[in-house]
C-alpha cells in the first residue's frame, strides 16, 4: 500500500530495514522537510484516520492564536472510548490550552526543532509526544488543541469486555508496549515533576489505572505485570532504549 502511495510524484516514502521506533522515524521526516525547505510539519501514527478539514482546522488555530511559539493539535474521536477526547461542540471552532498533545494531528513548525531539538529516540515509542511538549513548554510555548475535531484515534486493542468502567481503563496493550508506557511515564515524570506537578500526578494515577486494567480485564496477566514492573524500574533508573537493548532477556 505504501508502495503504491508513494508511486505519487508529491509522496516521499523512507523505508528502514528494521524498526527504529516511532521517536527516529519522525525525526527521520523532520530532517527530510527541513532539507527541502518546508516550514511545517503535522505528525501522525499508523491507527490514525483524518477528517478531510484536519489541515484547514489546524491552520484556523494558528490564525486564531497568533504566536509562533506554539504546538497545535487536533480534537478527535477516541474510537476505544466511543466519545471526544475534548468535550467541545462539534462546531466549534476555538480551542483549549493543554499540557501536553499526542502524535497524531500535531501541527509543529520546523524551527520548533531548532529551539528545543528533535524527538528523544532513546524514548523509543510511548510517551515521544508528551516529553516533547513538556519540553516546548519549557522553552517558553503553549500547547493548543483544537475544539473542532479532526480525526478518529484507535489507541490500544479493542478486545476488551464490556463494561462500565471500560471508557475509565487503559489500553489492552501487549507486554512489550506496557513495558515502554510504565518506563517513559516514569522517566517523564522524573525529568518534568518539578515544572509539571499536576500532570506528574496524573500520570501516575493513570499508571496504577493501567495496573488496575491488567489484574481486573486483560490476557497475559504475569507477562505485562512483569513487563510493566520491569518498565518502571528501568524509568527510575534511566535504562532508555529499544527493549530488545534495555531488557535483552524479555519477559
Amino acid at each position: 500500500m505504501l508502495k503504491n502511495l508513494a508511486a505519487h510524484n508529491k509522496v516521499k516514502l523512507i523505508t528502514n530495514a528494521a524498526n527504529i521506533g516511532v521517536a527516529a522515524a519522525l525525526n527521520q521526516a523532520i530532517k527530510f522537510a527541513s532539507s527541502r525547505r518546508f516550514e511545517w510539519i503535522v505528525t501522525f501514527d499508523q491507527d490514525t484516520a483524518i477528517f478531510p478539514d484536519l489541515l484547514t482546522t489546524l491552520a484556523h488555530v494558528h490564525g486564531e492564536c497568533a504566536d509562533e511559539r506554539t504546538l497545535i493539535g487536533a480534537n478527535y474521536w477516541n474510537a476505544n472510548k466511543r466519545r471526544f477526547f475534548l468535550d467541545c461542540r462539534a462546531d466549534s471552532v476555538g480551542f483549549q490550552r493543554r499540557k501536553t498533545l499526542i502524535t497524531s494531528g500535531m501541527l509543529i513548525s520546523l524551527q520548533t526543532f531548532l529551539d528545543i531539538g528533535l524527538f528523544r529516540e532513546d524514548y523509543f515509542i510511548d510517551s515521544v509526544d508528551h516529553e516533547f511538549c513538556l519540553r516546548a513548554r519549557r522553552f517558553g510555548y503553549q500547547i493548543l488543541m483544537s475544539c473542532k475535531p479532526g480525526m478518529t484515534q484507535t489507541i490500544g486493542n479493542t478486545e476488551l469486555k464490556e463494561t462500565w468502567l471500560r471508557p475509565h481503563m487503559s489500553f489492552n496493550h501487549v507486554p512489550s508496549r506496557k513495558y515502554y508506557i510504565a518506563r517513559n511515564s516514569v522517566m517523564t515524570i522524573r525529568i518534568y515533576f518539578r515544572q509539571e506537578p499536576l500532570w506528574s500526578m496524573f500520570q501516575i494515577l493513570r499508571l496504577i489505572g493501567d495496573i488496575g486494567s491488567i489484574l481486573l480485564y486483560e490476557p497475559e496477566k504475569s507477562k505485562k505485570l512483569r513487563a510493566f514492573a520491569r518498565g518502571v524500574r528501568h524509568g527510575v533508573r534511566g535504562k532508555m532504549g529499544p527493549i530488545e537493548v534495555a531488557w535483552p532477556n524479555g519477559f
